[in-house]
């Protein structure tokens, strides 16, 4: 399966930036509750605001629906409307279309026959107005800030955003001496969007051939489970 790796990307709205990065690590795990814990560490020990999430790569609909989840969950925190207090359990339910964390970790949470695993993590600005779980902030643009980051300085977007950026680089770094971690992949080629991801989500999700066919987006799996998603709160 293709995949997109080390996506870094920017989500900003109202003056306050959160720096993210999305990949995928091959993983051959026998606790995977401690491999969280392991992972956590390390990121929390280069930032201490740093959102950690991490799931069943083989149980999603790619990065891109990654970063719808992580879009909705950032916006549901400055709303003061997530479906859990830390924005890393509110990504864990939307991405699994459920208020259960129990049934959320069974649909998508990582195990211990889980082969490749999907990261999220999210550095907050240490003063961006506080707030439930992280920080505060919204979304009104994402922009793919590409995964080549001039560690120099040489963008123009400041200091501190490069700061943010070569903290997701480190941790992707440092993800390569975790116990578990076989490999981070590398690349951009996208998430293969074939027949056998689309039965496996189908199943998991209990989509139907005429809710699957009854989209017109280019993308049918991550608009009908965003949409999911979305009204979990409702």
């Amino acid at each position: 399966m293709g995949v997109a790796c080390a996506m870094m990307v920017k989500l900003s709205n109202d003056g306050r930036i959160y720096h993210a990065m999305l990949l995928y690590m091959d993983v051959s795990l026998d606790d995977p509750e401690e491999f969280v814990r392991s992972v956590r560490s390390v990121a929390e020990g280069l930032h201490r605001r740093t959102m950690v999430q991490m799931v069943d790569a083989h149980s999603i609909a790619g990065v891109e629906h990654l970063l719808e989840i992580l879009t909705q969950s950032l916006e549901a925190e400055r709303r003061s409307c997530m479906l859990a207090r830390m924005v890393e359990v509110d990504m864990m339910l939307r991405l699994a279309c459920t208020r259960q964390i129990s049934e959320a970790i069974e649909r998508v949470g990582l195990k211990s026959g889980s082969r490749r695993a999907a990261l999220v993590a999210v550095v907050y600005d240490d003063d961006d107005g506080g707030g439930s779980g992280y920080g505060r902030g919204g979304l009104d643009d994402a922009v793919d800030v590409g995964g080549n980051v001039d560690r120099d300085g040489g963008r123009k977007s400041g200091e501190r955003e490069m700061d943010h950026q070569s903290i997701l680089l480190i941790l992707r770094d440092r993800l390569k001496e975790v116990d578990g971690v076989i490999r981070v992949l590398d690349g951009d080629d996208g998430v293969n969007t074939g027949d056998d991801l689309y039965e496996r989500i189908a199943h998991i999700h209990g989509l139907s051939e005429q809710e699957l066919d009854s989209c017109i987006s280019s993308n049918r799996l991550v608009s009908i489970l965003a949409e999911r998603a979305n009204i979990l709160h409702r």
